[in-house]
C-alpha cells in the first residue's frame, strides 16, 4: 500500500550525473570488513596468535586498497572527497558512534539481563522497549527543536546524552533488579531520538546537491560498520573466554557499558570539533 502511494504521490528525484556501480569497492570494503570483526573475535583466545595477527594485516590491506581504489575511480562508491567538508564529516562520525556505541551495546542487553541477572524474558522485552519506545518518541519531537539549534549541536548532544545514560547502567551488582537499569534506558532513548532524527536530516544535507543517495548511504553504512565492529568488541569484552559466571558477565557488562560510552564521548568531540573546521 505504502509502495503503491509513494508512486503516486511522491516525485522522482534523478541525478543529473548518474553514476555507475563500484562492485570492486563494495567487495574490498565488506571482505575487509569481515577480516577486521574475525580477527576481533578469534583474538579472544590469544591477541598474539598467528590467525588474528593474519586477520588484522588482511584487513588493514582490504581497507587500504578500498581507499586507493576510491580516491582513484572516476565513479565511486564513496566519494571521499567529501570527508573534507565539515558537515559530511559530523554525520557520519556521528552514525559511526552510534553504531559502536548505543546500538553494540543495547544488542547485548537482552542476553545479559538474563543469563547474568535472572531477568526473564518479559522483563528483558520490556527494558528494550524502554529504550527504543523513548528513542521513537523523541525523534518524532525532535522536529520541535529550534532552528537555531544546528544538525550538529544536535548530533553532538545526542552523543553525549547516549554517554551518560550508558554510565548510568554501569555499577551493577549480580543481584540488581530492572529498576537499576530503567533510568539510564530511558536517559540513553531520549537521546537516541535526538539523535537518529538528525543522523537522517544531516546525511542528506551535509551533501552537495544530486549527492543525497551517496550522503544517505555512507551514513547508513557507517552506521552498520559502527554496530557490526561495536557488537563485536562488546561480545569480546562482556564475555570472557570461558567464563560464563554471573559474576564475570555482571564485570564485563560494566566494562562493556564505560567502552560504548567512551565511544559517544569520542564521537561527540569529533563532532564538535568539526564544526569549527574550514
Amino acid at each position: 500500500m505504502l509502495a503503491v502511494v509513494a508512486q503516486l504521490r511522491v516525485e522522482e528525484s534523478m541525478s543529473d550525473a548518474p553514476r555507475g556501480l563500484d562492485p570492486v569497492g563494495a567487495v574490498l570494503l565488506a571482505t575487509g570488513i569481515g577480516a577486521l570483526l574475525a580477527a576481533l573475535v578469534e583474538g579472544r583466545q590469544g591477541w598474539t596468535a598467528v590467525t588474528p595477527i593474519v586477520l588484522f594485516v588482511l584487513a588493514a590491506l582490504l581497507l587500504l586498497a578500498f581507499v586507493a581504489l576510491e580516491l582513484r575511480s572516476a565513479s565511486p562508491m564513496l566519494d571521499l572527497m567529501l570527508f573534507r567538508h565539515p558537515p559530511f564529516l559530523a554525520a557520519t562520525v556521528a552514525a559511526l558512534a552510534t553504531g559502536g556505541g548505543i546500538i553494540a551495546l543495547m544488542s547485548y542487553l537482552a542476553g545479559f539481563v538474563g543469563t547474568a541477572l535472572g531477568i526473564d524474558a518479559l522483563g528483558a522485552a520490556i527494558l528494550l522497549f524502554a529504550w527504543s519506545a523513548t528513542s521513537v518518541v523523541t525523534a518524532l519531537l525532535a522536529r520541535r527543536i529550534p532552528a537555531a539549534v544546528s544538525g550538529r549541536t544536535q548530533l553532538a548532544a545526542g552523543l553525549i546524552g547516549v554517554a551518560v545514560g550508558m554510565v548510568m547502567l554501569t555499577g551493577l551488582a549480580a543481584d540488581a533488579g530492572w529498576p537499576r537499569l530503567l533510568p539510564g534506558l530511558l536517559v540513553a532513548g531520549v537521546a537516541s531520538g535526538v539523535l537518529n532524527a538528525a543522523l537522517g536530516r544531516e546525511a542528506v544535507a551535509s551533501v552537495p546537491p544530486g549527492r543525497g543517495g551517496m550522503g544517505s548511504g555512507a551514513n547508513n553504512t557507517a552506521r552498520y560498520v559502527g554496530s557490526a565492529i561495536g557488537v563485536t568488541v562488546v561480545a569480546v569484552v562482556a564475555v570472557p573466554a570461558g567464563d560464563h559466571a554471573a559474576a564475570a558477565l555482571v564485570t564485563g557488562w560494566n566494562t562493556a557499558a564505560l567502552l560504548t560510552a567512551a565511544i559517544s564521548l569520542v564521537g561527540a568531540a569529533v563532532v564538535a570539533m568539526s564544526r569549527t573546521r574550514r
